[in-house]
């Protein structure tokens, strides 16, 4: 499970090798090397364990385990396929790989003695009192996938040598597949070397040979010698290939990369091409600026990209570090009664202080809400003043309103009614005398005419219906009167036809 998160002022790591106790620090993209007593105490220490310390197994377990029992099942499998001793103590860690199994779950196990990590850590632990991350040598090389230093598709071997040890790891897809300890550390490489030669020859001077000329050595029997040995070196790292192949069902491994603790070793390319058929590759990255001034051993840039990783996302499945920095004081149990401690001080005084700030608050607010009141109530009285003055002003402009309108309606009907006589009579006069030169025309007499609602009623007669007729034809043809007539009736006794003809009158 992650641990809470550790946030911290410094951004330093510091890689520690748990042998020598040489350590570099990381900071700022440079890299230099280290005191460990006059270390930065919020810098990050991490350190590794070699790949002999650690036991390695694959073990398979019924997928019908539930999770919460997963741990003391394997630990029990453990324990019998692999007979270890039940009065060592070990830390265990284990991975899932995948398994097409449809009964088992496949893991990889990690077994490590106890008392060996304390004897390895505890010389370091001295030094800076906390060590934030241990994992084994050949975990370290996941830091390389994830942060893009290599491309995660294919299968990759990496062959390391360490003065102390040797080890190969092979990974697939980016993810751990198996690792070995070899026996061909540089020191028994050495012991190797001057046997095969008859003579002994200083470590040192050894490993300056080896990453000056190599196996291309002027001297001819250092040449022949070193042939020799890294024939049986590349012959056994072939058989443990052959082995992790069909173990673990890899069809081809795509390339391998190889190094060591002192640097490359010039010519060693071309025997893993001859001997495994595989392309080779340097083991040597960068990640600083200064980085080229001088070789650092690359488990200690594998380190530092491990310990970025680490304090990104706090995984400790693989962290067999006993000397973990404590969590922040939250996280301990002391922090935690010291937080239900304060919480309950500050919520029986809650209560009281939340009553002595709401009435302050309160009062605060009823005189500011007072004073506001009073000025808009000033306000409101003048407004109200003023508008009691302006109603009495527009009742009196609405009577002299009301009696000017009187008077303008009065005038407005007098002016309608001269207007009425001065047009309407004249108008009415010429249209009499347009119908009289009608009846004129068509030999009709014109008895009567009577003035009624707007409406002048004639009456005509003549000794012919027809004339009477044409009479009431011509009118309408005009178009300038509404024409409506009563039948015409014939008076027998004085043999004469009268016909009413009434006209409509326009007042416009």
């Amino acid at each position: 499970m992650a641990a809470p998160e550790d946030k911290r002022s410094s951004s330093e790591i510091v890689s520690i090798d748990p042998l020598s106790l040489v350590s570099y620090s990381y900071s700022k993209n440079e890299i230099k090397l280290n005191k460990l007593e006059k270390s930065d105490k919020n810098a990050f220490f991490i350190s590794y364990l070699q790949a002999r310390d650690v036991i390695s197994a694959t073990i398979d377990v019924s997928r019908n385990i539930p999770d919460s029992d997963l741990k003391d099942a394997i630990e029990i499998k453990v324990y019998d396929e692999l007979a270890l001793d039940s009065a060592i103590e070990y830390v265990i860690s284990y991975i899932e790989t995948e398994s097409k199994d449809a009964k088992n779950r496949s893991f990889n196990i990690f077994i490590i003695d106890a008392t060996l990590i304390h004897s390895k850590l505890t010389p370091i632990k001295e030094k800076t009192r906390y060590i934030d991350y241990v994992t084994a040598a050949p975990f370290l090389i996941k830091a390389l996938y994830r942060k893009n230093f290599i491309e995660a598709e294919g299968t990759h071997c990496f062959v390391y040598f360490q003065k102390a040890d040797a080890f190969l790891t092979i990974y697939k897809g980016g993810e751990y597949i198996y690792s070995k300890s070899l026996h061909y550390s540089l020191k028994e490489i050495n012991e190797k070397f001057c046997e095969l030669i008859g003579e002994r020859i200083d470590e040192e001077d050894f490993y300056k040979l080896l990453t000056n000329e190599g196996l291309r050595a002027t001297n001819n029997q250092y040449q022949q010698s070193l042939m020799q040995l890294f024939g049986e070196i590349f012959l056994y790292i072939s058989d443990v290939l052959v082995f992790t192949k069909r173990s673990y069902n890899i069809d081809f491994i795509d390339r391998i990369y190889l190094g060591s603790e002192i640097g490359a070793f010039s010519g060693i390319e071309e025997y893993g091409k001859s001997y495994l058929g595989l392309e080779s590759f340097e083991f040597n990255f960068s990640i600083a600026i200064n980085s080229k001034e001088w070789y650092i051993d690359q488990i200690h840039i594998l380190m530092m990209l491990s310990a970025q990783l680490y304090m990104e996302n706090q995984d400790d499945n693989l962290n067999f570090s006993i000397y973990k920095r404590p969590p922040p004081l939250k996280y301990r149990a002391s922090g935690k009664l010291l937080g239900i401690m304060a919480a309950s001080i500050i919520l029986s005084l809650a209560y009281p202080a939340y009553q002595f700030a709401y009435h302050s608050f309160l009062s605060l607010k009823a005189v500011k809400e007072t004073s506001e009141y009073n000025e808009i109530f000033q306000k409101t009285s003048a407004i109200r003043q003023e508008l009691a003055k302006l109603k009495a002003e527009k009742e009196k402009v609405d009577t002299l309103v009301n009696n000017e309108t009187t008077k303008f309606e009065f005038r407005k009907k007098l002016l309608s009614e001269i207007y009425n006589k001065k047009i309407s009579y004249p108008m009415k006069a010429l249209m009499l005398l347009e119908i009289f030169q009608l009846s004129n025309q068509n030999g009709c007499k014109v008895e009567a005419i009577e003035f009624k609602q707007k409406q002048l009623n004639f009456f005509v007669r003549n000794q012919s219906e027809k004339r009477i007729t044409e009479f009431i034809q011509d009118l309408t043809a005009l178009k300038k009167y509404r024409i409506t007539t009563d039948k015409i009736i014939q008076d027998d006794k004085i043999k004469l036809y009268t016909s009413k003809i009434s006209i409509g009158l326009n007042d416009e």
